[in-house]
């Protein structure tokens, strides 16, 4: 049950707060947290100067955020690990095709 514990939150870690999707082009924040780039850019681009974080409301002072090189491709390997659902693992199809090849 750890596993599958530990697997989720690697999971959940990987996903945009804001789409809930594995994280795309990932970019961090001041405050650290990490969003898919057209996420934070398109949620922000009516706003002024300052840019509040979308998980603590931290003021951000600068709109020119960080690509995250080493969470992309964590997030790319995530994407092929298997998910937990009723204690059982289900593989995507890449992961699948590389376990057959």
């Amino acid at each position: 049950m750890a596993f599958a514990a530990s697997l989720a939150e690697l999971q959940a870690e990987a996903s945009c707060p804001i789409c809930l999707d594995y994280l795309t082009d990932p970019v961090s924040t001041h405050c650290g947290h990490h969003f898919c780039g057209s996420c934070i850019h398109q949620g922000c681009k009516d706003l002024q100067d300052v840019l509040p974080c979308p998980v603590c409301l931290h003021h951000c002072p600068d709109r020119n955020l960080k690509s995250n090189m080493q969470l992309h491709h964590m997030t790319d390997i995530v994407q092929q690990l298997p998910t937990m659902r009723n204690n059982c693992l289900l593989y995507t199809s890449d992961a699948a095709d590389e376990r057959s090849s």
